[in-house]
């Protein structure tokens, strides 16, 4: 009997890069997100959207996966040296902050300091961060 894909449940990813310029280096996230690390295509990932802002250097991609899946961050952390990854919703277990609870949790608006955060996942963002990853299951 094969399973209904009814049931499937996602993860939702919003990947934010403090890039937007060099559209090569984001394109190559892009891909780190959707390979696993032989190479292969994550069957069950994509990405669903990139948005670019040009004056601002900055690029946010948009990336859905089966909830089983959530090794992608730990992919992304191995594939992107710097990625910082922090996990709300049901992947932040066994807390689930939303994401608003979270943010306010680490002052990520207020600090200056981004060095003293702690991902769940990866190395601390730098002042200016490269890469962070939120992860939240749907």
């Amino acid at each position: 009997m094969s399973s209904s894909r009814v049931g499937l449940r996602l993860a939702a990813c919003l990947l934010n890069i403090s890039e937007a310029r060099r559209k090569y280096v984001v394109e190559n996230i892009a891909k780190a997100a959707l390979l696993d690390k032989n190479g292969k295509k994550h069957p069950q990932v994509s990405v669903l959207n990139i948005f670019s802002n040009q004056d601002y250097n900055r690029s946010v991609i948009t990336i859905a996966a089966s909830v089983d899946k959530l090794g992608l961050a730990e992919d992304l952390v191995r594939h992107v040296p710097g990625c910082s990854v922090f996990l709300f919703g049901e992947a932040d277990l066994p807390e689930k902050r939303s994401l608003v609870q979270r943010r306010k949790q680490l002052g990520w608006f207020t600090r200056r300091d981004f060095s003293a955060l702690q991902p769940d996942l990866g190395a601390a963002p730098a002042r200016r961060c490269g890469l962070t990853a939120c992860f939240r299951a749907l």
